[in-house]
C-alpha cells in the first residue's frame, strides 16, 4: 500500500473515538464536582455536630429549639446568625436534620445529616437528581440539664 490510499485514515479515527472521550471527560467533570460537594457538605454537617455536640441538652436526650435553628444554620451559612451566602446554592436550612439519641443514662450522643438534591451539569454522565445526604454522629459533650 503506498500512503496516497491511507490520506485520511487519521481524521476517520479520530472522528470515531471522539464521542467516547468526550463522554469520559465529562464523567470525570462531572464525578468530580459531586465529590467536590459531598466533602463542603460533610464539613458542614460535622461542624453542626461539633456545636451541637458541645450545646445543652435534657436528660430525657432533648435538644431546645434553639440549638436546632442555630445547628441548621452553621450547616447552611456556617454561622448561628444566618446570615451571608449559603454554602451551596440551594442549601436551606430544611435539608439538615438533627437527631438526639441516648445509649445510656451517662451516654447521650447527636447526629446530624443533610439531604442536598444536586444537580449534575452533564445529564448524559449521571441521573437528573441525586440525593447526597452525609451523616456525622458525635458524642454529646455538653451540659446535661435534669428536671428539678
Amino acid at each position: 500500500m503506498t500512503k496516497k490510499n491511507e490520506k485520511g485514515a487519521e481524521l476517520v479515527e479520530f472522528a470515531l473515538v471522539l464521542p467516547f472521550l468526550l463522554l469520559c471527560c465529562a464523567g470525570v467533570i462531572e464525578f468530580g464536582r459531586a465529590y467536590y460537594t459531598y466533602n463542603i457538605l460533610t464539613k458542614a454537617v460535622r461542624d453542626g455536630a461539633r456545636f451541637a455536640s458541645a450545646a445543652g441538652i435534657t436528660s430525657a436526650g432533648v435538644i431546645s429549639t434553639a440549638t436546632t435553628t442555630n445547628v441548621q444554620r452553621i450547616v447552611v451559612y456556617g454561622n448561628i446568625d444566618g446570615t451571608g451566602p449559603t454554602k451551596l446554592p440551594g442549601l436551606a436550612t430544611g435539608h439538615v436534620s438533627l437527631t438526639p439519641s441516648t445509649i445510656t443514662l451517662s451516654e447521650h450522643y447527636v447526629s446530624v445529616g443533610v439531604a442536598y438534591p444536586y444537580t449534575p451539569i452533564f445529564r448524559l454522565v449521571m441521573p437528573s437528581t441525586i440525593t447526597l445526604s452525609p451523616t456525622v454522629k458525635m458524642r454529646f459533650v455538653g451540659r446535661v440539664i435534669y428536671p428539678t
